[in-house]
């Protein structure tokens, strides 16, 4: 009999005492405490800042969002009841209950099986998943969008420098005005030697959006056996999405984004039949995991055996997906669009530059503010915290070109970029533009 059977079966016997108590750690809060659809100072009043008296207000979701207090909460919850009882049999339920929760969750937001979806700590940990997962031949292709970030780019590089494949960069028009214009360079990058396309659904660098569905169509349309991953770092949460019909063959994201969830825990989707083209990075003993070679889970999940978590996790990612659910993603998509759209509308109104694209099917939540004098950029970063109690990111917009024994990044000027989301409002976008307009006017 394997471990995970014996403990099992040692949980068995604790589950009648412990379950209710583990069950409520972290549950789903009542309809009737969320805020009213439409409601956005309610959902304001869901984080921390809005109740300080000096508070410091994001506009940075594309790295880190303040969780939700209820995240908090759930999480303080599940760490404490977990402290109080860290013996197999209580972690071994809890855990049992929590990835059974969110397994029903990811089905519901990601509209791919739950067991499809490996629980990983960040996208970082996902990217390198598929970076280090294939077998690829000196002659194999990889294709990369220019605008990826260097978790996916720049660890391809890495990996090229110690096993070398050759690496397609692709880049595209800074200002597209059809969907053709973003698929094309794409599709132009292709040949028979393709094994692998990475592209980014949102950039980190420009904002600007793809259509990740069509372009993943468009590559399987070209030739179905070509692995198509989508990083998903900035589309997880602010998005809705739906992964099957995406048609991409893996996605990566993070909690601590968008998502409005908790530090330390990501996603790794793969499309069940092209599990087995990946070698796992890592297999680690995480109470279950005792398989030989032959006996590794058919499914995504094989790409999670991690080793020790920090459980409590388990039940705050649980509670922020509730909460995205409850909203609505479509509803979250239609705010952090209108929010986006409003405040690049106030950004040219101001005489300001922009690398995020203007035609708004291309943009979402991401606007980045471009200059020509980096000393200024900082000193707007700057200024937007210490005297307007904003904070944004500045970016060095590097175009990561795969070359790591060159160093060539192709690296475009220091901008500012500005993230809205559910938690802004009008004001915080008034406040950011005549902040910035004083700044680098």
């Amino acid at each position: 009999m394997r471990r995970r059977e014996l403990f099992a079966l040692g949980a068995a016997g604790v589950a009648t005492a412990l379950g209710g108590r583990l069950l409520q750690a972290g549950a789903t809060v009542p309809a009737a405490a969320l805020p009213a659809a439409g409601d956005w100072a309610a959902v304001r009043r869901e984080f921390a800042f809005a109740h300080s008296a000096a508070p410091r207000v994001p506009l940075n979701a594309a790295n880190l969002t303040p969780p939700l207090q209820r995240v908090i909460a759930a999480y303080d919850e599940a760490n404490a009841a977990l402290a109080a009882d860290a013996s197999f049999h209580h972690r071994l339920l809890y855990l049992q209950t929590q990835i059974a929760r969110l397994r029903a969750l990811f089905a519901r937001h990601l509209g791919v099986a739950g067991e499809d979806v490996a629980i990983v700590r960040n996208t970082t940990e996902a990217n390198a998943t598929i970076v280090n997962g294939f077998e690829l031949a000196a002659s194999d292709e990889v294709v990369l969008w220019d605008q990826n970030h260097h978790t996916n780019n720049r660890s391809w590089g890495y990996r090229r420098a110690r096993t070398p494949f050759v690496c397609r960069v692709v880049r595209v028009p800074a200002q597209p005005r059809s969907d053709a214009e973003l698929i094309e360079p794409f599709i132009a990058a292709l040949g028979p030697r393709t094994r692998v396309v990475s592209f980014s659904q949102i950039s980190n660098i420009s904002g600007l959006r793809l259509p990740a569905a069509a372009l993943c169509r468009a590559i399987h349309a070209y030739r179905p056996d070509i692995f198509v991953h989508v990083d998903g770092a900035q589309g997880w949460g602010s998005t809705a999405l739906d992964l099957a019909a995406m048609d991409c063959d893996s996605y990566s994201s993070s909690a601590h984004k968008w998502l409005m969830g908790p530090r330390e825990m990501g996603i790794l989707y793969v499309r069940r039949e092209r599990v087995a083209a990946l070698r796992p990075s890592t297999v680690g003993y995480d109470y279950a995991f005792d398989y030989p070679e032959a006996a590794l889970p058919d499914g995504a999940t094989r790409f999670e055996c991690l080793g020790q978590r920090n459980d409590a996790s388990f039940a705050a990612l649980a509670t922020a997906l509730e909460f995205h659910l409850a909203l609505g993603a479509e509803t979250i998509e239609a705010r952090i669009q209108a929010l986006g759209t409003q405040l690049r509308e106030r950004l040219h109104a101001a005489g300001l530059r922009l690398q995020t694209p203007d035609d708004e099917r291309y943009a979402h939540g991401i606007s980045v503010v471009a200059t020509d004098q980096p000393a200024r950029a900082v000193a707007a970063f700057r200024a937007l915290y210490e005297q307007h109690g904003l904070y944004a990111a500045y970016v060095h917009g590097n175009r990561v070109l795969c070359d790591v024994a060159s160093g060539e990044t192709g690296e475009l000027p220091l901008a500012l970029r500005l993230c809205t989301h559910v938690y802004n409002d009008e004001q915080d976008l008034d406040t950011a533009v005549a902040a910035l307009k004083t700044a680098l006017a």
